[in-house]
């Protein structure tokens, strides 16, 4: 029997394959915030520059008397368009002779790094186009203040008012506001909610939402928001590729990471909120 030899292309296929499964693990750890919001990604069809959705109003239940005609209704729709218009990009090239000399895999670890820089990316879009771009109401206005336990309540409340789903909420909180919450009495107590409200060092949940610490957000920033109050789409990726580098030596190579994506509030216009503006965005200092 013939020996079979194992050429670079079988190993090349089973490297790309390697460090795209990694980009994909490494990117959704550092997207902290997309699991909370809205995937549109399914409507983002090759070709489409935008994903366009339909907004209906809601039905009027009607308490119908025995023999009496119920009034039919008909919802209206609008539609919501999310450009798919970031087209986020790292680049890296490997010298040669870095690959010869270096006592980690440079190509594995530079790829993990991409793959964590595109995450936070991805969270500082939905912070900026999503969260600051969509919330209707800010408590503090201009003020720049530290938490207040009457500013939680008044969120909560508005929230809740604005037909926001306690189990679709999530406080966000920069790490120097969940410093101030975490002073604040009123966590401290257990007979406010009646549990622990700070277990194994963080602020685990406020008024039955989960609280995520981001350092995406300014010193000052707050939100609560619901998961239907901001979209965001994938058209591609994350995608990676790599190609030779001749003019750094013999096995350079240059490598790319990318994707293309959208991100925009929803819901909005609804309730009292303001055009382009959801009212299941409540946010601290503007």
């Amino acid at each position: 029997m013939a020996d079979v030899i194992t050429e670079n292309n079988e190993i090349g296929n089973t490297k790309q394959e390697l460090i795209a499964s990694l980009v994909q693990r490494e990117l959704a750890f550092n997207a902290k915030l997309a699991p909370y919001f809205t995937d549109l990604s399914v409507f983002a069809v090759p070709g489409a520059k935008s994903i366009s959705f339909p907004k209906l109003t809601s039905f009027t239940v009607q308490d119908r008397s025995e023999g009496q005609k119920g009034d039919a209704q008909a919802l209206t729709s609008s539609l919501d368009q999310l450009d798919l218009d970031i087209n986020a990009y790292v680049s890296w090239i490997v010298d040669a002779m870095t690959k010869k000399q270096a006592n980690i895999n440079v190509e594995m670890e530079f790829a993990k790094r991409a793959a964590s820089a595109h995450g936070r990316y991805v969270d500082s879009k939905i912070i900026e186009l999503g969260l600051r771009t969509g919330a209707y109401n800010f408590q503090n206005v201009g003020a720049d203040s530290d938490v207040s336990y009457a500013n939680l309540l008044d969120m909560f409340e508005k929230y809740m008012t604005n037909d926001g789903l306690q189990e679709q909420g999530a406080w966000i909180f920069s790490v120097a506001q969940h410093t101030a919450a975490m002073n604040l009495t009123e966590l401290k107590q257990l007979d406010t909610f009646g549990e622990p409200v700070v277990r194994n060092g963080v602020i685990q949940q406020i008024m039955g939402m989960p609280v995520i610490i981001h350092n995406g957000l300014a010193s000052k920033e707050l939100f609560l928001a619901g998961n239907e109050s901001v979209g965001y789409g994938f058209q591609s990726g994350p995608a990676m590729d790599e190609q030779k580098a001749i003019g750094y030596g013999v096995g350079a190579t240059q490598v790319a990471v990318d994707q293309l994506f959208g991100v925009k509030p929803m819901q909005t216009g609804e309730k009292s909120a303001a055009a382009g503006k959801s009212p299941l965005i409540l946010g601290l200092n503007d």
